[in-house]
């Protein structure tokens, strides 16, 4: 590991040496502080209610007074705030996942993708992360091909304060952009941002989180759909990122049998366990294959004039844990006039899967296994059986709280399921399906819902052509059907 007075590879790549970004990292350290500790009027809220869907947001007037800094850059605009919330997680298990690449990204899959850790800077003190300094990379991005991903790097540092509490402060090295490799569809520059982190002393962490990004979109990537809620600051603002950490912890605890719900289902813990890892896989694969990365090429496969649902497809090969072959991905965003907890409480509910889903249309559905996975019964884990298809199921997980929801699905086979009961972790290939719900927040406004929906095939005995006429029918037939019934 080189030494923060000699500079290593990944510094040629940021521009500076390690004593500039040390010097970077030390400045950033004082900044968030006070953002994180400070109240009123450097930061304002909309609601008194805890719960709120609204985060705390800055008064960049004070912000600007208090750092001392300069404004945003022409072009650019600012995305700041503040949000705090109780998770049942240890301080050091916090550190451990937010420190650890292979832990940051598939807890937080549903906003992060291409994450990697390009170089340690100081490693700390051993396994204690006390003084750690890190450069990053990442692609942040929402659930929709309509959203572009924001790349950024960032320098990330933890670091525990003299009475114990803990940070972890990212923030963006300015010199990096002139040795960009590749041209930046959403340039990000991350200002000093991250959380800090109380120990309740009973398991539990008070955490309170801060973004505070200056953003340049492309504007003929974001589509004018999504413009509002996007510059909202809520597609990517502190909010998102607390309750995500804060769902994966109540997922953790529920779904290896520390707590327990009524609804519950008479499994195993290993079974439990079981189903809960190839759960994860799922939603880790949906959430990529939905996004809108460096890595995804999307064109729009609509041949109408309507311009409701208009769809996009993309095709990949050879993804890890899919079946083999050419795979074409369907995916379309639209807005509902209904309110988030109405359009999932209907996906969810199995008694109206055969009024918009093909496979279970005239058949029976019945529901084999079930766990809740955290304190909102609706949050669960579950798997599913259709009375004309004996030998196939469905493993569903379904999670919603104020800032999201989603129903994700993937066919398995009788056989795999009756063995995940018993404990036995076997490598599957999983082709998940599904749907991601956003509340449509325009500023202080909120007003519907965005619904996206998924659906992919492997291309098989049909040319492309087909197979995108085909998964573009499927989900403007299901959409069309969703929408009739919740609006």
């Amino acid at each position: 590991m080189p030494s923060d007075n000699l500079p290593g590879p990944a510094h040629n790549l940021v521009g500076v040496t390690s004593e500039e970004v040390a010097g970077i990292v030390r400045r950033a350290k004082d900044e968030f502080i006070i953002m994180a500790t400070a109240g009123y009027p450097l930061w304002i809220s909309l609601s008194s209610d805890i719960n709120s869907i609204y985060p705390e947001t800055l008064n960049y007037i004070e912000y600007l007074r208090m750092s001392q800094r300069g404004g945003v850059a022409q072009y650019f605009q600012s995305e700041a705030s503040r949000h705090s919330s109780i998770i049942r997680l240890s301080p050091i298990t916090i550190i451990q996942i937010l420190m650890d690449v292979e832990q940051w990204s598939p807890v937080f899959c549903s906003m992060v993708t291409n994450a990697q850790t390009l170089e340690v800077l100081s490693p700390g003190e051993e396994e204690s992360y006390k003084e750690q300094k890190q450069i990053m990379s990442a692609e942040f991005v929402l659930s929709t091909p309509k959203v572009p991903a924001r790349e950024v790097q960032f320098v990330r540092y933890s670091h525990q304060q003299l009475d114990g509490s803990w940070i972890v402060v990212d923030v963006s090295v300015d010199e990096w952009r002139k040795f960009q490799r590749r041209q930046t569809r959403s340039i990000c520059r991350k200002r000093p941002s991250g959380c800090l982190i109380r120990d309740m002393q009973n398991g539990s962490s008070m955490v309170t989180w801060v973004e505070n990004v200056d953003i340049q979109e492309k504007e003929k990537e974001l589509h004018a759909k999504l413009k509002p809620f996007v510059e909202s600051g809520f597609a990517f603002g502190a909010r998102r990122w607390i309750s995500t950490l804060q769902q994966e912890a109540e997922r953790f605890i529920y779904s290896t049998g520390i707590n327990t719900s009524p609804t519950d289902s008479s499994i195993s813990p290993e079974g439990r366990r079981c189903l809960a890892m190839k759960a994860k896989q799922m939603v880790i694969s949906f959430c990529s294959d939905t996004c809108n990365s460096t890595y995804h090429h999307w064109t729009s496969s609509n041949k109408s004039r309507q311009k409701t649902i208009e769809v996009k497809t993309n095709k990949r090969r050879g993804d890890p844990g899919k079946p083999p072959g050419l795979h074409r991905t369907a995916a379309c965003t639209v807005e509902l006039i209904s309110s988030q907890n109405r359009v999932f409480d209907y996906l969810s509910d199995i008694q109206n899967r055969p009024q918009w889903e093909r496979m279970s249309s005239n058949s029976l559905v019945q529901e084999l296994a079930r766990f809740s996975t955290g304190p909102d019964p609706r949050n669960c884990i579950s798997v599913l059986a259709f009375s004309r298809h004996n030998d196939l199921f469905i493993l569903q997980e379904c999670c919603t709280d104020a800032t999201g929801s989603y129903v994700i699905f993937a066919p398995i086979e009788k056989a795999v399921f009756q063995s995940m009961l018993c404990g036995v972790n076997q490598e599957i290939q999983l082709m998940p399906f599904g749907f991601f719900i956003l509340p449509n927040v325009s500023g202080s406004i909120l007003d519907g819902t965005l619904l996206t929906m998924v659906f992919q095939l492997t291309v098989k005995n049909v040319s492309s052509k087909q197979a995108v006429e085909v998964v573009t029918q499927i989900v403007k037939e299901a959409l069309q059907k969703i929408m009739e019934a919740v609006n």
